[in-house]
């Protein structure tokens, strides 16, 4: 997928991002958004609507904009409007979004990740509820059918802004840990579940293969961030990065006890070479390198973009060459992980109706045509006999998709025709998925990730929402925090800091008003349980 998108931290919604927000297509690229001038009348009497979105990367390879995809178009005869889309331009996108909100000149819908209901305290968006109700039935329908989801959805008064990007199927890990399958066959070796195990195999990689790093870490995610859907050893503690939730109540991983044993063992891994020595500096064309050189053991990478790109790659040099995926690590024989980069039911992007929109009850009416069953096959699939065939009552993708004539990988055809692969609204379709997934590790990966996902519902933090204040002392705490925890991880980790000195680091972390932080934190998980 185009990396949800946007990958957040640790899959929460936090109003810290204020008014820049963040937008909910990931990989943005393509053209600057015209003007957000309605016209009188759409085409044969369409209903105009401008839409602010991002131009995701894979569609801006074959189209200027996404009024020229297939199923957007399609979409267009089906409801009666006129779709004029609006894309900032790359690296702009923040800034361009809030001009644009200063300017007071908004489209009719714009299409985002984040703060909402600072959006509509400041006055940018209306409230859906009413809407959603009268206009919306399919989406009305899901959330009557599914509570947790309305949850998420909903702020703590109550209120819905925006009409989502849901993800209800089984399918919601898209990453983790694969390891070079062929090394582990040729040295007569298992793949690894315990840390003792692991440690065994990248020894074994080390000194048999003469690997320079059997573990590989670096972008994506860099181990000083550990990115939301970045399976690491740290987690086999049961603990994670950032805020979790330790017995029901909000905690923050890195002054945790078990933090100070992760780190004695990555230190001492590092030491013995076990770990890629330049994991604190990789980019991305040092981190690719050293696996399409076999100097990588294993490595975090995403199911789709990373192996379908990687396993090619290698098997082209080497035939023999094979990257199978590696469940989440645990500490002992018989656990099950508890982190497993499983996203939430709502991903956190969404459409919302500005105050400038003159057509609401038509735009709702529209949009709530992707949670229909037509709209839904649209969206996911595109148009039947053009895109996909039901086979067998399975939708299933020509090969226009698969094998595109015009030699456009399966994840840019998709782009050109529907949009299955990056975040928009309505829900995803696990059949995506499963003929996305074209090889078979691929397809052995996102049911292994997935086996334990319902786990991380329990140690995860929702989406909560944060008042402005809370965000703004909670966001100054936690940026203080953070660059110090990433100093000092790699400190500890290549042994310029003492594990000795972890005392003194907790108490820094201290310093800093961990405390404080933890309690915004608990006060809205509290406000979001009693929604």
């Amino acid at each position: 997928m185009g990396a949800i998108g946007i990958m957040r931290k640790r899959w929460t919604r936090h109003a810290a991002l204020g008014a820049a927000l963040l937008l909910g297509l990931t990989g943005a690229a393509g053209c600057s958004g015209g003007g957000n001038e309605q016209a009188e009348g759409g085409e044969d009497g369409a209903t105009p609507i401008s839409i602010w979105a991002s131009l995701n990367t894979n569609v801006s390879i074959t189209l200027k904009s996404m009024n020229e995809i297939a199923a957007i178009r399609e979409w267009e005869k089906k409801t009666g409007i006129k779709a004029e889309f609006q894309h900032p331009a790359v690296g702009a996108e923040t800034e361009q979004f809030n001009v644009m909100l200063a300017s007071n000149e908004l489209p009719d819908v714009m299409f985002v990740y984040g703060d909402y209901a600072k959006l509509y305290n400041d006055g940018s968006i209306i409230r859906l509820n009413d809407l959603i109700d009268e206009f919306a039935p399919n989406l009305k329908k899901i959330l009557d059918e599914n509570p947790e989801v309305a949850k998420q959805l909903k702020a703590d008064n109550g209120d819905i802004y925006a009409m989502p990007h849901l993800r209800l199927g089984e399918y919601k890990t898209f990453g983790g840990m694969f390891i070079r399958q062929d090394w582990l066959d040729e040295l007569g070796l298992a793949r690894p579940e315990t840390l003792d195990e692991w440690e065994t195999v990248l020894k074994a990689f080390k000194e048999k293969k003469g690997v320079s790093a059997p573990l590989l870490y670096g972008v994506p995610p860099k181990m000083s961030t550990m990115g939301p859907a970045a399976p690491n050893f740290l987690e086999a503690y049961g603990i994670t990065n950032t805020t979790f939730l330790k017995d029901g109540k909000v905690a923050y991983g890195p002054i945790e006890p078990e933090y100070k044993e992760f780190l004695t063992l990555f230190h001492r891994w590092y030491e013995e070479g076990l770990i890629d020595p330049d994991f604190a500096t990789n980019d991305q064309k040092t981190f690719d390198a050293k696996i399409l050189d076999s100097q990588a053991g294993a490595f975090f990478t995403f199911i789709g973009g990373g192996i379908g790109r990687y396993l090619p790659a290698l098997q082209e040099k080497d035939p023999d060459a094979n990257l199978t995926p590696v469940q989440y690590p645990v500490e002992n024989k018989g656990d099950e992980p508890m982190f497993t980069g499983r996203s939430w039911e709502w991903s956190g992007a969404g459409a919302t109706i500005t105050k400038s929109n003159k057509n609401p009850e038509e735009t709702v009416k529209a949009l709530d045509y992707f949670f229909g069953e037509e709209g839904h096959m649209l969206k996911n699939f595109g148009i039947e006999g053009e895109t996909y065939t039901m086979k067998n009552g399975y939708p299933t993708y020509t090969d226009e998709i698969l094998h595109n004539p015009d030699g456009l990988s399966v994840v840019q055809a998709m782009a050109k025709y529907f949009i299955a692969n990056y975040p928009f609204v309505g829900e995803d379709d696990d059949r995506y998925n499963e003929q996305y997934y074209q090889l078979q590790q691929q397809k052995d990966a996102v049911k292994l990730f997935s086996k334990y996902s319902e786990n991380t519902v329990q140690v995860s933090i929702p989406p909560v929402s944060l008042t402005t204040e809370e965000s703004n002392e909670y966001s100054k705490i936690m940026n203080d925090i953070t660059t110090y925890r990433d100093e000092m991880f790699i400190k500890f980790a290549m042994g310029a800091e003492p594990i000795d000195n972890f005392d003194s680091y907790v108490a820094q972390i201290k310093k800093f008003n961990i405390d404080r932080a933890l309690e915004i934190q608990q006060n809205a998980l509290d406000r979001y349980n009693a929604r």
